[in-house]
Formats: structure tokens, C-alpha cells, sequence
């Protein structure tokens, strides 16, 4: 009986794992297909399954942040044990990335419940938030 208990629970967590990678190359690609010049950071290193790393040039990831808070959206810059940090990854860094990179670099988590609609949802608003800065960045290079 434990032994299929515990087949039953590393199935589950097999299936919880796969799922949560589908979601999170479902929002990297809403990403990759909004945003020209996105960057995915670590795509071929080991890395978490409920994790992508996503750096979005020419933005800064504070500002980012915030427009992603906004928008009703939760997200991070680096990494989970520098919450709450606006300084760059510097996991980012040791990796080899440039300042830049790490500096408009943002980390989306995704959980055991996070739904289809809610990765559309994040994927729409980096998309708007990215339009509205660049749009900004423009005016003001013309004034």
C-alpha cells in the first residue's frame, strides 16, 4: 500500500511539474511573440519548472515591476532570496549576463492553481506595459 501511495504521490508531482513547464513556456512565448527584444534567461541551464526569467531590454526592471504590480500581475527581479532587492541578479551576473540584462530582468513564478487565463493575462500586460514605455521612450527622444 506505500508503495503505491508513494508511485500515486511522484506521478502527481511529475504531472504538477510538466504542467507547470507548459505554463511557463506558454507566457514566454506570449512574451517572445509581443516583444521583440525579450531575452530568456537560463533557457539552457537546469532550472525550475515554475520559473522563467525573462529580461526585456531597455527597461528597467523597477519600473517594470511596478506597471506589472499595476496590472494586477506579481513578478520579482532576480532571485527568490533577494526579494524585495532592486539591485541586479546577481545570479544574473555570475552567469555571464551584462549589466544591462540583469538590470531589465524580471522573474514570473508560476503555482500548482495558476490558470491558462492568468498566463494570458501576464503575457497581455508585459505586452501593454512594454508598448506604453517604449511609446514614452520615443516622445521623449523626439522632444
Amino acid at each position: 500500500m506505500a508503495a503505491a501511495a508513494e508511485w500515486v504521490e511522484q506521478e502527481q508531482e511529475k504531472e504538477n511539474r510538466e504542467r507547470q513547464e507548459d505554463c511557463a513556456m506558454n507566457l514566454w512565448t506570449r512574451i517572445a511573440e509581443n516583444v521583440p527584444d525579450a531575452k530568456q534567461n537560463g533557457a539552457n541551464a537546469p532550472r525550475l519548472a515554475n520559473t522563467l526569467n525573462v529580461s526585456l531590454l531597455g527597461i528597467d526592471s523597477e519600473m517594470l515591476l511596478i506597471a506589472l504590480d499595476l496590472e494586477g500581475v506579481c513578478a520579482s527581479s532576480g532571485s527568490a532570496c533577494m526579494v524585495g532587492s532592486v539591485v541586479a541578479s546577481h545570479v544574473l551576473l555570475a552567469m555571464g549576463l551584462p549589466m544591462e540584462r540583469a538590470r531589465s530582468a524580471v522573474r514570473f513564478s508560476l503555482g500548482k492553481w495558476t490558470t491558462a487565463d492568468e498566463i494570458k493575462a501576464a503575457g497581455d500586460a508585459v505586452r501593454k506595459i512594454v508598448d506604453r514605455l517604449n511609446t514614452r521612450k520615443s516622445a521623449y527622444a523626439v522632444a
